[in-house]
């Protein structure tokens, strides 16, 4: 009898060992629960981060400050939001490094409009050089469209300060503010900008993606993170990338035209991505951001950003782009492709 049961018992232990060196690891990823993640919840849906050994599970936050804060104190080891001069200064900081590309503002994709509320555009504001003197609304000071709005006036040589921005915290709070008159106009997502406009509460006057086209957002991790877990990192953006390479087939292929395809699993992954943020297909559809295949980095627009907060005195004037991104993950991307 105690033989039988020191089989067992090694038996038992054997198997829980074996259990233990196959277990997946465990890790958390902060993201809006919007379609500028849909990279995560792909390879959540269809086993990429699994096929890498990782259990991931998503915490869902509302601003990319939170995120960052996420990512900076460890309770997510990866964070996957939009850059704002508060991520810029918690990377300068050392709390953060960008290690691969998010969504873009592109061209031909429609990410974020400028919408004008009706009056406005019936006494003349019909586009973005329209924009000098007028009241625009913004979710928050420092925020992407912040950027964005000063980029656009640097374009048509409008003076910055001439355009009147109101911060009102929230996108429900910006659609309300240029629907109901309180200002002129506001930059807000695809999915706002065409309800503001069927319902007569506005009417589009311009894409970003097509006037500033813009790395708007990206994958971070913590100097932390990167040092101690780099292997698991590599892990983790091969799957990243591998779900981007799926959207890029199923929603970013043009025909001979040059119109938009419905590509490889289109239907598929429109359920994956309706499914994780709430939202039904036919929102999704007319408002599916661009990510670049490779989850490259554009460091020539990052620096461009930087050089817009600074002059706003957002940011520290001694930032610069090589504190915040880590160049060494990208080519790990490049070759997964290969």
């Amino acid at each position: 009898m105690k033989l039988w049961f020191r089989l067992v018992l090694a038996g038992a232990l054997g198997l829980a060992l074996v259990s233990s060196a196959n277990a997946a690891d465990r890790v958390v990823a902060a993201v809006n629960k919007l379609s500028a993640g849909a990279p995560l919840f792909i390879a959540i849906d269809k086993g990429y981060f699994a096929e890498q050994g990782l259990d991931v599970s998503l915490m869902h936050l509302t601003s990319s400050q939170a995120i960052g804060l996420s990512v900076v104190s460890g309770n997510a080891q990866f964070g996957m939001t939009a850059i704002t001069a508060g991520i810029y200064t918690m990377a300068g900081k050392g709390g953060l490094k960008m290690i691969a590309g998010g969504y873009e503002e592109h061209p031909g994709f429609h990410g974020v409009a400028i919408v004008a509320n009706k009056t406005a555009y019936e006494h003349g504001l019909r586009k973005p050089a329209d924009l000098a003197g007028k009241k625009i609304a913004i979710t928050a000071v420092g925020s992407g469209s912040h950027n964005q709005l000063a980029r656009l006036a640097k374009k048509y040589r409008l003076n910055f300060a001439d355009m009147h921005l109101v911060p009102v915290q929230t996108l429900a709070n910006e659609v309300s503010a240029v629907k109901g008159g309180q200002v002129d106009a506001t930059p807000v997502p695809a999915t706002l900008a065409e309800k503001l406009e069927v319902t007569g509460g506005g009417k589009i006057i311009a894409w970003m993606g097509d006037e500033i086209p813009t790395q708007f957002g990206g994958i971070f991790a913590s100097p932390e993170t990167i040092a101690k877990h780099r292997a698991l990192t590599q892990r983790f953006l091969r799957a990243y990338v591998k779900a981007i390479e799926a959207y890029d087939r199923a929603f970013q292929q043009r025909g001979a035209d040059g119109h938009l395809l419905k590509g490889k699993d289109y239907d598929g992954l429109l359920d994956v991505i309706s499914r994780h943020t709430g939202q039904p297909r036919k929102s999704i559809e007319i408002a599916l951001p661009y990510f670049n295949p490779e989850a490259t980095l554009k460091i020539a627009d990052l620096a461009e950003q930087i050089d817009v907060y600074k002059s706003l005195k957002l940011v520290d004037s001694n930032l610069k782009v090589d504190a915040i991104v880590d160049r060494s993950f990208v080519p790990i991307a490049e070759a997964h492709r290969q």
